[in-house]
């Protein structure tokens, strides 16, 4: 009997995760930061990407977040938003090795893994957020992401995450 918490999808989708992944913007931080202080940083790098003006993605971002906390687990946080007027899907991959103080949450985060999608494709945004939900649910993702040695690294290991989930499950991916 099949998983029922696996979605299945065409190899398409999958590609067009992956695709997202590869173009993905990734961080690399040292210090310690407020919600905020990540998010100004973050949108200086991802409004470029989504064409989407930064005070837009900012204020966006700060909604999502007092709806409810995208915090997942312990260190780990999914933030993400839907946009009108976006065209595709962006990506940006944090590592804070400081920790990034989400509010009302007690322990800092240190991956934050960020999806902004257009009004037209949210069924596709919901298949990225299970596909990142999956691989920040992997046991041994956090030790990873903290231990990689470069950008491309962090990159990397979000898509290996994401395919040997695929290839375990046949056809199971975003």
């Amino acid at each position: 009997m099949a998983d029922r918490n696996i979605f299945y999808c065409t190899p398409s989708d999958e590609d067009r995760f992956c695709m997202v992944s590869e173009r993905c913007v990734v961080l690399d931080l040292q210090a310690s930061m407020t919600l905020p202080e990540f998010l100004d940083l973050a949108i200086e790098r991802l409004a470029p990407v989504t064409d989407i003006p930064p005070g837009r993605l900012v204020a966006a971002f700060h909604s999502r977040e007092a709806e409810s906390s995208t915090v997942v687990k312990a260190g780990i946080a999914i933030p993400h938003i839907i946009v009108n007027g976006l065209s595709r899907a962006s990506m940006l991959l944090a590592r804070c090795r400081g920790g990034v103080i989400f509010p009302g949450e007690n322990e800092p985060v240190h991956a934050i893994l960020m999806l902004v999608e257009g009004l037209d494709h949210r069924f596709f945004h919901l298949q990225a957020l299970a596909a990142l939900s999956r691989s920040a649910h992997d046991p041994h993702f956090m030790e990873k992401w903290l231990s990689a040695g470069s950008v491309e690294e962090l990159r990397d290991q979000l898509l290996e995450t994401h395919r040997s989930r695929c290839t375990l499950h046949r056809s199971a991916c975003v």
